[in-house]
């Protein structure tokens, strides 16, 4: 993927209010990893642009307005397995506040167009990538459908809700959204 097809689907996707960054794997746990992409220590290996906006357009950088600033490894702890398509179809509901697809505009028209998007974007990370959520829904089955999913996400920051996905490869990537209050 070059750069201009990622950015371009990051944006179709998260428009504003998103994180996404990747960055190199280092450990064998990835969960180390995880941390320093979630606080911005580390930079893109294939140096494709990161979206580290806030909800209202901020940029969030690595100091105390990160949200992720104060997560530790037993977050990890409220993370769970989804399949390839159960990763796709967060990465579309991202972009609602309350992280449904109910709530994005012209979905039943723009459905195939936004997994096109998640599609090329996790295909980055190759056929063994794992890919992990804090969804509940994951929890019991990791190929639920996360589109029609009950349940909710295990917070990792202090904002009113959080959702994400994690791959993990030989590189990494977290995409996060967030609803303030």
């Amino acid at each position: 993927m070059d750069e201009a097809s990622w950015s371009a689907s990051l944006r179709a996707l998260f428009g504003e209010g998103m994180f996404a960054a990747v960055g190199a794997r280092r450990h064998a746990d990835w969960n180390p990893d995880a941390i320093d992409v979630m606080r911005l220590r580390t930079d893109d290996p294939r140096r494709l642009p990161r979206l580290i906006t806030a909800p209202g357009g901020r940029r969030y950088d690595t100091g105390p307005d990160n949200p992720f600033t104060a997560v530790t490894p037993a977050a990890f702890d409220s993370v769970f397995p989804v399949a390839r398509k159960g990763a796709e179809q967060l990465l579309v509901s991202l972009q609602d506040d309350w992280f449904q697809v109910d709530g994005i505009p012209d979905f039943a028209e723009r459905e195939r167009e936004l997994i096109s998007h998640a599609s090329g974007v996790l295909e980055r990370f190759g056929r063994d990538a794992l890919y992990f959520t804090n969804v509940s829904a994951a929890r019991d089955n990791p190929h639920a459908d996360m589109f029609r999913r009950e349940g909710s996400s295990e917070c990792f920051t202090e904002h009113v809700m959080d959702c994400g996905v994690i791959a993990v490869s030989a590189e990494e990537v977290v995409f996060w959204s967030f609803t303030i209050d």
